[in-house]
């Protein structure tokens, strides 16, 4: 609490009170993340890490040193010294060589997996996940204690998802869920689906920050963070991305969000992907006329045929027949046109 409120002095303090070596190395180690990203005393942090690394180096249990090397690397990472990083990584997995027991073995590797992602090594991370699942799985213990362990290794692998946007959390979630779903952990796999959703819809400005922010219904605070980390076309997107989240969660303000975001996008240059976008977007949150007008604007003719028939069904399920076979008028590729026109007849005749 001290070093989120930037009471740096105060936390140093607290800090060396401490008895238990690995919570020493994790505060001070988010003290001098937290005076790099926040503007404190820079001065401070070399200091601040080779106690750190003196600490670490003291430790008898292979487990954890293991660890602490980790949390290490990531700070490392985070702060730009990438070689030293690396360096310290490596001693990390170096150390799980001499973890007698496979199920901690597992764990301590999926760890270290964890503090990968958290300075930018995702693909780097999910190879290391993938040897601890294998070390627990080949693993000469119980079932219990496989399930168990490899739980751990779900629950590491949503975190990591957290701490990365949208299009790189992904990959993590998808293997969280299925751990989760297969060993019917059903109340995790319910929240790693969520967050699979989440991050597909708002996979433009899918930040961890962003996506909390609505994952926690803090919705306004979500916008604002958008305004002010993008600009443009892409804050336009962005903003449309979390009144879809709005729609699907049945959240009636995003029809103000939505408006309000064109509102705020003055004199937008949009390409090509752009216009396929806002396009897809503005079709699912049911503001037909305004996805009509950009699906026309698509150049490629197999993408604007695939956007207006998307916008034709849209019509059709509202019941709006006629004008859905108006828009299926200008679909220019014939076979889009002719599957838009059966679907739209086969809904008709199921009233």
């Amino acid at each position: 609490m001290l070093i989120q409120r930037g009471y740096y002095d105060e936390a140093l303090a607290g800090i060396e009170d401490l008895e238990d070596p690995i919570e020493k190395v994790e505060l001070l180690n988010d003290l001098a993340v937290a005076i790099h990203r926040k503007g404190g005393p820079e001065e401070w942090i070399p200091d601040i890490m080779e106690d750190a690394i003196y600490i670490a180096k003291k430790l008898k249990d292979p487990a954890h040193k293991a660890t602490v090397y980790a949390i290490i690397a990531a700070t490392l990472g985070i702060l730009g010294y990438e070689d030293d990083a690396m360096d310290f990584f490596g001693r990390a997995l170096d150390e799980t060589d001499d973890i007698g027991s496979p199920i901690e073995k597992g764990i301590v590797l999926s760890t270290i997996a964890y503090h990968l992602t958290l300075c930018g090594h995702p693909e780097s991370a999910l190879d290391v996940f993938n040897v601890a699942f294998d070390t627990i799985i080949g693993a000469e213990v119980n079932y219990t204690h496989k399930v168990e362990g490899i739980v751990r290794i779900g629950e590491l692998m949503e975190m990591a998802g957290d701490a990365l946007p949208a299009e790189k959390a992904l990959d993590f979630y998808r293997v969280a869920f299925d751990i989760f779903d297969k060993l019917h952990v059903n109340q995790r796999a319910a929240v790693v689906e969520k967050k699979i959703e989440l991050a597909k819809t708002v996979y433009d400005v899918g930040l961890p920050e962003i996506r909390q922010s609505l994952l926690e219904g803090r919705y306004h605070y979500a916008i604002a963070l958008i305004e002010k980390k993008y600009s443009g076309t892409a804050r336009l997107i962005g903003e449309l991305e979390v009144a879809l989240w709005m729609r699907r969660i049945n959240n009636i303000e995003y029809l103000d969000v939505v408006d309000k975001a064109f509102e705020r996008c003055q004199n937008p240059v949009f390409t090509e992907a752009n216009v396929q976008k806002i396009a897809r977007l503005l079709t699912e949150l049911g503001s037909l006329g305004r996805a009509l007008k950009f699906a026309r604007e698509i150049k490629d003719p197999r993408k604007r045929s695939e956007a207006l028939k998307a916008i034709a069904l849209e019509l059709a399920k509202s019941q709006e027949f006629n004008e859905a076979r108006e828009v299926i008028k200008d679909i220019p590729d014939p076979q889009v046109k002719a599957e838009a026109l059966t679907e739209v007849a086969t809904m008709e005749e199921k009233l």
